[in-house]
């Protein structure tokens, strides 16, 4: 069945599950087969939503990858991991006046910081005109006064931020598309750009897929940048959270910052272990009753 609802191509009965429902940026008169043909032969490269009982996604392709999700009854909760341990920059800048988000997706970070961090101004950067016609779905707040979505090059945007000698207190970096990461997200001019505009204080924060081949490559890029002020947390789910920036490597600060993540823990419900027992290992604290992991710091 075709129906065209808030300017979406709403098509339902592409798999065995009723429950299931796909939406698209398409035209009401664009025909099922092709937008089949294109789904099944990986020809069709434009973000869409598949929408399962509570959950709305976005996805690229039907290969079980998911770009942003969504509790369509909880639309500010952050339903994947790695998102929630993004939010540990919060241990290093627990009151950040601007955060600059890079690759905008269905708006999960965003969403979060908006609601949770009142009195911070946030940027968000997208280049997908795509995705940013999916806003509305996935209930991204319009702009105000602290909220600001770009469409733009996002590595571009940092150039320029830092040509005109620009700071923020973070920046998250979260920039896929079809193929994979953004190539201008691991570019060493991009990291250097982002080392400019953090300052002494800011905090870099970036996703990798834990999977890709190229995934120590992008690490060994982010530290040749910032040297030894580096922490890479792993998690479960696939993903890698890089945290990076100069206070990183002051064993004063990383005291401060596990004190910062404990607060954080109990005033967000978030949980942030092996960043803070990364952070010991950089005071030289044991963790205490903490398992082994392995340390790219």
């Amino acid at each position: 069945m075709n129906q065209f609802v808030n300017n979406l191509l709403v098509l339902d009965g592409l798999s065995n599950d009723r429950h299931t429902v796909f939406k698209f940026c398409e035209p009401a008169g664009t025909a099922r087969d092709l937008l089949l043909n294109g789904l099944m032969g990986g020809t069709y490269k434009k973000a869409f939503l598949i929408e399962e009982f509570k959950y709305r996604s976005m996805c690229f392709a039907l290969d079980g990858c998911i770009q942003s999700e969504m509790r369509i009854d909880d639309p500010y909760a952050l339903v994947n991991e790695y998102t929630r341990k993004m939010m540990g920059f919060l241990a290093f800048q627990p009151r950040p006046k601007q955060v600059l988000i890079i690759g905008l997706g269905g708006g999960s970070l965003v969403k979060y910081c908006h609601r949770h961090l009142p009195t911070t101004r946030i940027t968000a950067v997208e280049i997908d005109p795509d995705v940013l016609a999916l806003r509305s779905q996935f209930l991204v707040p319009p702009d105000d006064e602290r909220l600001t979505v770009i469409q733009a090059d996002g590595a571009h945007h940092v150039a320029q931020m830092a040509d005109h000698g620009e700071r923020i207190n973070a920046i998250l970096v979260d920039a896929y598309d079809h193929t994979g990461i953004a190539n201008a997200v691991v570019e060493p001019s991009f990291i250097e750009n982002t080392k400019q505009i953090l300052g002494t204080n800011g905090v870099f924060v970036m996703n990798l897929i834990a999977e890709s081949a190229d995934m120590e490559r992008h690490i060994e890029t982010v530290r040749e940048v910032f040297a030894d002020a580096v922490v890479v947390a792993m998690q479960r789910g696939g993903n890698l959270v890089i945290f990076a920036g100069q206070m990183l490597s002051d064993p004063q600060r990383a005291r401060m910052a596990v004190r910062n993540a404990e607060r954080v823990e109990k005033r967000l419900g978030l949980f942030f272990p092996t960043l803070i027992q990364h952070l010991n290992e950089l005071t030289g604290k044991p963790p205490s009753g903490a398992p082994h992991v392995t340390s790219y710091v």
